[in-house]
């Protein structure tokens, strides 16, 4: 693929810049299909996505999709020791708000940096992208692009820039080391526990069976 881009998602939407035209246009989120992070209508999501490359008449390109600190979470954790690290980690993620999670850890000084993002919101945008000709180069925190912090949106500056080092962005691409579903294991642990409480229920009642027609035997018997 001959034409290269660079998508910034932020939280209020994306900017785009394709190479061949040297054009950056801006995407807003509708609140009604993108309320904090949450893609709420799939399929309206993927329509727009659609209308506005084709209105735009952008072409098929290898694209760096750049994520910016507001679509992220983060925590430094200064710890050397990996079972603290590691506790940490689950402690922070354990409060994300989202279903589906998408993970990664970024040696920092004396510890690391814990980073997750809403794996759907991710999911859903490269998935359209890609329904539309388009290739993923990468997914990379904008921690990965020298400079770019506090950085929320593109110009044509730092999108030459980024276009530049697109083969080292690939290397140091957002690859997701962990994905957390929680709401489906607290499902199935719920599940679990509530069959348990039910065998336990019956076999308590069926000894209480036993020793009731015991007491009453007793109870004949010396009558």
């Amino acid at each position: 693929m001959n034409f290269k881009g660079v998508l910034l998602l932020r939280r209020d939407g994306f900017d785009f810049y394709e190479d061949k035209s040297g054009r950056i246009l801006s995407f807003p989120f509708s609140n009604s299909v993108v309320n904090s992070l949450e893609i709420i209508n799939p399929g309206e999501f993927k329509n727009q996505i659609k209308a506005f490359i084709e209105t735009n008449k952008f072409l098929p390109a290898d694209l760096m999709i750049i994520l910016s600190a507001d679509v992220l979470f983060e925590k430094d954790i200064q710890a050397q020791d990996p079972n603290v690290q590691s506790q940490e980690t689950s402690e922070f993620l354990d409060i994300i708000p989202f279903e589906s999670i998408s993970t990664k850890l970024l040696p920092i000084g004396q510890g690391v940096r814990a980073i997750a993002v809403n794996k759907n919101l991710i999911d859903t945008l490269s998935s359209s992208l890609k329904e539309l000709g388009f290739l993923i180069g990468g997914i990379v925190p904008y921690e990965a692009v020298e400079g770019f912090e506090g950085i929320y949106s593109l110009n044509k500056e730092i999108s030459k820039f980024i276009i530049k080092q697109f083969d080292s962005l690939k290397n140091a691409s957002f690859e997701f080391e962990n994905e957390r579903k929680s709401i489906p294991q607290t499902e199935s642990h719920t599940g679990k526990s509530n069959e348990t409480s039910r065998l336990k229920f019956y076999a308590m009642l069926g000894v209480f069976g036993i020793l009731l027609l015991i007491l009453i035997s007793l109870i004949i018997i010396r009558v």
